[in-house]
């Protein structure tokens, strides 16, 4: 079966004892092919025994279209000479027993004994390499892929090595023009010196790695905060910096205006409640002062009721901006076209700027309808206009538009507004613009950039709480000498027309005696409505809270009507009173009365729910309405 020479090849007891010992795997052939020996690594290797392999043609360990190309090879080398494999190694795949095909390296070397051409080939399985190699190809493409930004940089001349490309991305940079800079060439604020103090405890062993926030600036000279960590890797030696980093812009945004909302909620809190107590002393001055009028005939003395009067009709507007930046004032909302209200404002707003303001309205045609109180959109349009015409000094332009936009999740997240559909009323000035510290404190009362003598700072304030109270929000776009942009969103209104509910206008019950049920906690302002009512000829029984005024009501079935505070301590307030009394009986007649009530704001449903609302402070003509439009409602 084998030639001589063959048989001396396979049986060399010292030649087949040293291949035994070799881990890697040994072939011989014959010129045609033939496997002479394979070593205990070949089997192991290739999943055949022994007897499998010699005496077949090598081509059984290679996958199939290899196989059938391999004795052209060998027959070309033969009749050529010309080595192609012979002498050199390179990667090929081979076939197992069990018909996988795997990667491994082949060195092919010839000898020649008795005149006989023979062939040796070493084989290396190369699977667990290109495992390791495809692996960290991959690892490589997704760390390549990231949205994160990773360097890594040379530990002695700062200069980057490798960069993936959500750096180049977000920098700006070619791969090219990166490789030639440094980290303190795109981190504001650094110099080489401070940025080598910076990484110093990495160098020591002293820290493991530093986590800080910088400022990154792009190619084009726009910047971005950064998160940083950055630490030393011994993956090379000399060791480099590697650093991650994550674009935290949109995250400090948000927190930045989550920040601000909450400022503005807490002062809007204070802002309140600091109304609602100032309202009740308005309303026992006002209040007072009209019965003093009413049994006063001396001239000096209505003079100066006149006069406090007028001090106190100033300090129920000043609570009624507080109320409107605490999202607490009274609203009428209806639905309206926005172009039909900036249509309807734009000449007195050309007369309130002043000849030397150019005034221009761009409209969209296609604005969407909102719901909102005309009066204060009205306010706001007219703050907003001041305002500019004072940042220009009476000369520029002053621009409103309007339009339509779409606020995704992620906007919403900052402006603090559901996501949806909005009309969009802005604002745009040309003039001083407003100072970075400004513009963080700008919509807080009383906060203003004008002299002493040139506003009380509740403009903007009251925009604000109108904007919010709506169910939108107010934004400013400001830098100082490029003017300001105010934009109020305001959400798109689903409904359709509806026929607005007429007022009763029957008031001849009023002139019947009625028994009042009169709940409040303030003494003054509980004494002031009990001499009213009893100037205006009813019955009245008093109660200093909810649940004394709901003991009332059972002990005397003759009640008429109720005027009930909302604000009040104890178990039950205004609302929970109402809702008890309402449960015994359905057609009782309310007046609901509160200086600082969010839920006073939508009135919407009051008429069909047979409650009327009071704002306080109020007149004594008012008091007399509400009673008279209460009673016509449950007739």
């Amino acid at each position: 079966m084998f030639s001589e020479n063959e048989q001396a090849l396979h049986s060399g007891a010292d030649h087949e004892e040293i291949l035994e010992q070799v881990g890697i795997a040994v072939l011989t052939i014959n010129a045609k092919g033939i496997l002479l020996h394979t070593n205990q690594a070949a089997v192991v290797m290739f999943g055949y025994t022994h007897a499998q392999m010699l005496g077949n043609n090598v081509s059984m360990l290679m996958p199939s279209y290899r196989s059938v190309q391999h004795d052209g090879y060998l027959e070309h080398y033969l009749n050529t000479g010309e080595e192609r494999i012979i002498g050199k190694g390179r990667r090929v795949e081979g076939l197992r027993a069990i018909g996988s095909i795997f990667p491994m390296h082949l060195a092919v070397g010839k000898f020649e004994n008795n005149g006989e051409i023979f062939f040796t080939g070493i084989v290396h399985d190369l699977t667990a390499q290109e495992l390791v190699q495809d692996e960290a190809l991959r690892f490589g493409r997704i760390i390549d892929k990231s949205i994160n930004e990773i360097f890594v940089f040379t530990s002695d001349t700062l200069q980057f090595t490798l960069v993936n490309s959500g750096a180049l991305n977000n920098l700006g940079y070619t791969l090219e023009e990166l490789m030639c800079l440094s980290p303190f060439d795109i981190k504001a604020g650094y110099t080489e010196e401070s940025f080598r103090t910076l990484v110093a405890p990495l160098l020591s062993g002293e820290l493991d790695r530093l986590v800080f926030q910088t400022v990154h600036n792009r190619k084009d000279g726009t910047q971005y905060d950064a998160d940083i960590v950055l630490h030393l890797s011994d993956a090379v030696n000399p060791p480099e910096f590697v650093a991650i980093i994550q674009d935290c812009t949109e995250r400090n945004t948000l927190r930045a205006a989550m920040q601000q909302s909450q400022n503005l909620d807490s002062i809007g809190q204070l802002t309140g409640g600091i109304a609602h107590d100032f309202n009740n002393l308005l309303t026992v001055i006002t209040g007072n002062l009209e019965l003093l009028e009413i049994n006063t005939r001396d001239t000096d003395s209505l003079e100066l009721i006149e006069e406090v009067r007028s001090a106190a009709a100033l300090g129920a507007n000043l609570t009624s901006r507080l109320l409107s930046f605490a999202r607490r004032s009274a609203m009428s909302p209806k639905r309206l076209n926005l172009n039909d209200l900036v249509l309807d404002m734009s000449d007195l707003l050309k007369r309130s700027v002043g000849d030397g303001i150019s005034f221009h309205t761009i409209l969209d045609p296609e604005v969407c309808m909102v719901k909102l109180d005309h009066s204060l959109l009205d306010s706001a349009l007219m703050n907003l206009s001041i305002n500019a015409r004072d940042a220009m000094s009476g000369v520029g332009t002053l621009t409103i538009q309007t339009s339509n936009r779409t606020v995704p999740s992620s906007q919403a997240a900052i402006l603090g507004i559901a996501a949806g559909y909005y009309a969009v009323i802005t604002t745009s000035d040309t003039g001083t613009g407003i100072s970075p510290e400004d513009l963080q404190r700008v919509f807080e009362p009383f906060h203003t950039t004008k002299s002493m003598s040139g506003g009380h700072g509740l403009g903007l304030s009251m925009v604000y709480g109108f904007a919010r109270q709506s169910g939108g929000c107010l934004t400013v776009e400001s830098e100082e000498g490029s003017g300001a942009k105010f934009t109020i969103y305001l959400p798109k209104d689903w409904s359709s027309d509806e026929e607005e509910k007429p007022l009763p206008t029957d008031t001849g019950t009023l002139s019947l005696r009625k028994i009042i049920l009169l709940v409040e906690d303030d003494d003054s302002v509980r004494r002031l409505t009990e001499r009213r009512l009893r100037h205006m000829g009813h019955d009245v029984i008093l109660a200093i809270n909810g649940s004394e005024g709901l003991t009332k009501f059972r002990d005397h079935p003759e009640i008429d009507l109720l005027i009930t505070d909302i604000v009040m301590p104890g178990d039950l307030n205004g609302w929970q009173l109402l809702s008890n009394l309402r449960n015994e009986r359905t057609q009782l007649p309310v007046i609901v009365s509160s200086g600082y009530s969010g839920k006073l704001a939508d009135q919407s449903d009051t008429l069909e729910d047979g409650v009327v609302v009071l704002h306080k402070p109020y007149s004594f003509d008012e008091l007399k309405s509400s009673i008279a439009l209460a009673l016509a409602t449950n007739v």
